[in-house]
């Protein structure tokens, strides 16, 4: 590790001591395979720090910038994943879900070179899972491009493993909804609103920790959600209808979730 990388990186603190996932089969392989070839990734970066500088500090803090930066300098179809693949598609889910929680986890830490190998190595074991799974990120920009508001369950659980992109989401829907409300013809009946109003609770039930006293965890807001429609399309919805199912959900994941609904009437 040259001294020019090191600089760029908090001194180590007793906080950033990496948190074992969850022992589940096949994860100890996993982590061993992904710590080798985070060690190598550093030591390239290293090497060259003005040519992968940029993509490095963007990699600190954003999930999406390690993973580009992984899969630029490292070419992960060359990894033996083969005892992944006599894994059960169970066991492989709960792996996924361990290094997603792990990266989450590296990423809310004082950035020291110890954590930031942790957090790549969180990354590069999560790629070979979703490769081996068949389950590639979801492409993010192309629906908020299309203008669509109805989020796959692949998003829901992305947006539940990472709090800032969750944020980010939150903040951009309700940006959508200040626009809308500035139209001359604005009306809270029109399908438009009614679409940012699901869309802005359905984010604010999945919210975790933080200051806020308003701020819950749901499970399954999703399942939920259908379970309470049936057969009905939520564009078929009345505003008032819309507000009461919202309520409804919320108070079943939390008394202080559901004050959320009542702010925003007020």
């Amino acid at each position: 590790m040259t001294e020019k990388l090191n600089v760029m990186f908090e001194e180590s603190t007793s906080e950033n001591t990496p948190v074992g996932t969850k022992s589940l089969e096949g994860t100890a392989q996993l982590t061993s395979i992904a710590n080798t070839i985070a060690q190598e990734l550093i030591k390239t970066i290293s090497s060259d720090v003005e040519t992968h500088g940029e993509m490095f500090e963007k990699s600190k803090e954003d999930h999406n910038a390690m993973d580009d930066l992984v899969k630029a300098l490292y070419d992960l179809s060359v990894v033996e994943t083969e005892f992944l693949k006599e894994l059960g598609e169970d066991v492989l889910n709960g792996m996924l879900k361990s290094q997603q929680s792990k990266r989450s986890r590296s990423k809310g830490k004082t950035m020291t070179i110890e954590n930031y190998r942790n957090m790549m190595s969180g990354a590069i074991a999560e790629l070979l899972l979703r490769d081996v799974l068949g389950k590639p990120k979801a492409a993010t920009g192309y629906r908020r491009a299309s203008g669509s508001l109805e989020y796959s369950d692949e998003e829901i659980e992305m947006y539940r493993n990472d709090q800032d992109l969750l944020r980010r989401e939150l903040r951009n829907v309700q940006s959508k909804k200040s626009i809308e409300k500035r139209k001359e013809d604005f009306s809270e009946e029109s399908e438009r609103w009614k679409q940012l109003i699901v869309a802005e609770d359905i984010l604010k039930s999945m919210r975790v920790g933080g200051t806020s006293s308003r701020t819950v965890i749901v499970d399954k807001t999703g399942e939920q959600l259908k379970a309470e429609l049936g057969d009905r399309d939520v564009n078929d919805l009345k505003a008032a209808e819309a507000k009461a199912l919202l309520k409804k959900l919320l108070e079943a994941a939390g008394g202080e979730a559901a004050q959320e609904v009542e702010h925003r009437d007020e």
